[in-house]
Order: structure tokens, then sequence, then C-alpha cells
């Protein structure tokens, strides 16, 4: 099985520098202009999916909707596990906001970073046990090697299934940028008895011709 993980066009909160996680988001018109760009680089590379799954988020769920029309290849089933991670009282926030706020989180060292727990969210072990539920789910359902899935979600999240997929053990830090239509190839092979991952590509928006985001990757503001 492959994996291809797609990350949404810049949305509105992107655009506005804002931590989202669970927050709902439209993609901007740049944001669909990407989503659009990615579609054709990978039709025409001919990278065909036989499934797709997409966070039930709207800039995910949208960006996963316009691949699906650009390239004909099967539309998304939506997946409540690939939603992005929950940053609690830092939703909504921009980091001049949490800044005033929750000074508390901008002085976090880099190894506390992705763990929302003292604020109200979702905690790193919570957030790997979400990741390993939608592993093994992709495992059982395309086993076969030359499945290549389609996974459409966030930034955060996809940083966590990467970690997951690529590494024994998970480390709390791998450093990993995600932009907005950022696309990445994990290659799931049977490794001396262990089943993960390896990155095959990992390929930004601009280098499919496309117009990379001016903030859209706050990176839960790494």
């Amino acid at each position: 099985m492959d994996l291809l993980l797609v990350r949404h066009g810049e949305s509105a909160g992107n655009l506005e520098g804002r931590l989202q996680g669970t927050v709902d988001s439209p993609l901007t018109p740049l944001g669909r202009a990407q989503a659009a760009r990615l579609g054709a680089w990978l039709k025409a590379r001919g990278l065909r999916w036989n499934a797709a799954y997409a966070s039930p988020l709207a800039r995910a769920r949208d960006t996963a909707q316009i691949l699906a029309e650009k390239t004909g290849y099967p539309a998304p089933l939506l997946d409540e596990d690939l939603r992005e991670i929950g940053a609690g009282g830092l939703e909504g926030l921009t980091r001049e906001e949490i800044f005033r706020k929750h000074p508390r989180f901008i002085e976090r060292g880099i190894t506390d970073l992705g763990d929302f727990e003292e604020f109200g969210g979702e905690s790193n072990a919570a957030v790997q046990l979400r990741v390993a539920r939608v592993l093994a789910r992709m495992q059982e359902r395309h086993r076969v090697p030359a499945d290549l899935v389609l996974l459409v979600a966030h930034g955060g999240i996809h940083f966590q299934i990467a970690k997951a997929a690529i590494c024994v053990p998970v480390p709390r830090v791998c450093i990993l940028h995600f932009g907005n239509c950022s696309a990445t190839l994990l290659r799931f092979r049977d490794r001396r008895g262990t089943y993960m991952a390896e990155v095959s590509f990992h390929v930004p928006i601009e280098l499919m011709g496309g117009e990379p985001s001016d903030g859209g990757s706050s990176g839960a503001f790494r």
C-alpha cells in the first residue's frame, strides 16, 4: 500500500495567520486554485488512487472534492479521525493573540509542541491513538502493494501520520514541513517483519507550478 498525504489548500484561517485546529474555515480562491493545480499535476504523472479519504473539515473536504473533479479518480469518503489536532483554547487565535493570552505556549521548547492538553485540546498520546486507528484501517483495507490511497487532511495530523509510519519508536519531534497542497507519498512494505513506510517523495505546490501561500502553514507556530 502507498499513502498519498495531501494537505488542504490555503484556507481563510491560514490567510489570517490563525491556529485553526478543529475550527472550520473555507478555502480561499488561492486555496481552490492550488487544489486544481495539484489535481492536474497528479493526473499528468499517472498517480491514480484506488480510494480516497478526507477530513470532514471544509478546507480538507473541499480540497479532496476538487482533486476528484479534476482527475476523475474516486471521490473521498469522510473520516473523522483525519480531523486536525484539537488545540482547545488556542483555536482561532493568531500568534500575537496567543502571546497575550497564553504566553506559556509560545515559551515551550520544541519537544513540548504538538500537545494541547494543557489548553483543553488533545494530548500527544491521544493523537497517536487516533493515528494508529487510521493506519490500522488503511492497512486492513488496502494491503495490496499496488494500492494507492489518498488522504486529504491537515498539516498537524499528517505530520503525526508520517512520524508513525516511518519511525520506530515514534519520536516527539521530526521536522517535515507540510505546506498548503503539498503531496507526500509514503510507501508501505514489510521490512524485516515490521510493516512500515518510507517517504518516496515530498513535493510542495510551487514545484507543481502552483502559487504558494504567504501564511499558509503555521505548523502550530513551530
